[in-house]
């Protein structure tokens, strides 16, 4: 294991340590704003995933979310009705909260960039916002591709000029720092093609944009029946200018 991964391990451990699964709660919430503005990504993944593979039969696939910290989105996927969902991370501390908010999670201690698990292990992984804390983001982009049956979902930053001159570069956490790694449509074609050659059936990018403290703290301003449409309006009023959008939601097919 690469120094800088021990070190953010230790560092995520100690984040995690303790009873903080209350902390947490926002994952599970049923509130109609937060369940909107937490998975609108991967409901654009899911949407893209089922449009085609024809349908339903997505539900009985096997899903690993790596980099998976408290399990946020596998909550999302069981809450979708998959039936077969582990987590993954470094932190035993993080996949413990998550087995306190959703027990019906398997939860496992992986490296993201060197999982130790075998070929087509999984039909679908996953990553949300946690490439880019890896050493070596690439690295971990094509284990995923190793260990995905059908396909994988990647959902991290995009490299685009607003991103580059405002976002976070350098993430900090204790003692531990990362370079926050952004990827474009060519990095993702690239990666997908030298990996796996002529082996896949489709690499689908989306570009959108993604704001969501800045959205909740809109919608927060009026009235809790019109939260969520102001929500949706929102970025509704951004879909057009998505060309220019900070988030990539990226599906590849094997």
């Amino acid at each position: 294991m690469l120094q800088q991964i021990k070190e953010q391990q230790n560092i995520f451990e100690e984040i995690y340590s303790g009873d903080n699964a209350a902390r947490f709660n926002f994952h599970i919430s049923e509130d109609p704003l937060i369940r909107y503005l937490r998975d609108r990504r991967l409901q654009k993944a899911i949407d893209f995933l089922k449009e085609r593979t024809g349908g339903d039969d997505i539900y009985k696939w096997k899903i690993h979310v790596v980099c998976g910290g408290v399990g946020g989105e596998g909550i999302f996927f069981i809450k979708k009705g998959f039936q077969d969902v582990t987590v993954s991370d470094i932190s035993e501390n993080s996949l413990k909260i998550c087995r306190q908010l959703e027990p019906k999670i398997k939860t496992v201690m992986l490296n993201g960039e060197d999982t130790g698990l075998t070929d087509n292990a999984y039909d679908v992984v996953v990553v949300q916002d946690g490439l880019h804390h890896l050493p070596r983001p690439s690295t971990g982009f094509t284990e995923m591709l190793r260990t995905a049956k059908k396909g994988i979902i990647v959902i991290e930053p995009y490299c685009s000029t607003v991103g580059n001159l405002i976002g976070t570069e350098w993430e900090v956490h204790g003692d531990s720092t990362n370079y926050v790694y952004r990827w474009n449509r060519m990095m993702v074609n690239q990666a997908v093609k030298s990996y796996l050659l002529k082996d896949y059936k489709a690499i689908k990018v989306f570009r959108i944009w993604d704001h969501n403290v800045v959205v909740r703290k809109l919608a927060k301003k009026f009235p809790g029946s019109f939260q969520l449409s102001v929500a949706k309006l929102t970025y509704a009023l951004l879909k057009p200018l998505n060309f220019l959008g900070n988030m990539m939601v990226a599906v590849i097919l094997k």
